[in-house]
């Protein structure tokens, strides 16, 4: 990636992986794909055959839809995964939609011109020396999509002691706090 240091490479890729264990929490059967699959498909995991792929680090707000990647070449929307499962920590889970109705609300109401990021809501989006082309959306916009479903994440965590599973306790309301 042009213009990317290696320590916000590695973030990414960090950031990445904790929305895919995530995912295989809540789906321990799920099959992690290969690099090569990863890679060529865009697909992270295998449920029976049907392939997911899991995209971390979105904002309600804020998420991101790649057409064309980085290189000029297909980017995800155009890969093999049936669904797409975009992690949103703020809904305390993932919501997935079939790739091909997220494809086809794109192509409904996406505009086709090309602006600057600040300006990128439904709007295309090309980073300045890279090939690649992308709009943002809403968890509002994938919630129009008829397959849209929201998957929450799990309620128990790994004992570091005796490595069962544990309930995770009540957290405290912190909406009310003034600092």
């Amino acid at each position: 990636m042009l213009g990317v240091t290696k320590a916000a490479k590695n973030l990414s890729f960090r950031q990445g992986r904790v929305a895919e264990n995530r995912w295989h929490r809540i789906f321990p059967d799920a099959v992690k794909s290969t690099e090569e699959e990863d890679i060529k498909l865009h697909v992270d995991f295998w449920h029976n055959g049907v392939g997911v792929d899991v995209k971390g680090n979105n904002l309600a707000d804020e998420i991101w839809v790649e057409f064309i990647n980085v290189n000029g070449n297909t980017g995800w929307m155009h890969g093999e995964a049936k669904y797409i499962a975009f992690d949103v920590p703020e809904l305390r889970g993932f919501v997935r939609v079939e790739r091909k109705d997220l494809l086809e609300w794109c192509k409904k109401n996406v505009e086709k011109t090309y602006t600057t990021k600040k300006d990128s809501y439904r709007k295309l989006y090309r980073r300045r020396g890279r090939k690649d082309c992308m709009t943002k959306i809403t968890v509002n916009d994938l919630a129009e999509i008829d397959s849209y479903l929201l998957i929450n994440y799990v309620s128990w965590i790994y004992d570091p002691l005796t490595n069962r599973r544990v309930q995770i306790k009540n957290s405290r309301n912190t909406n009310a706090v003034s600092l």
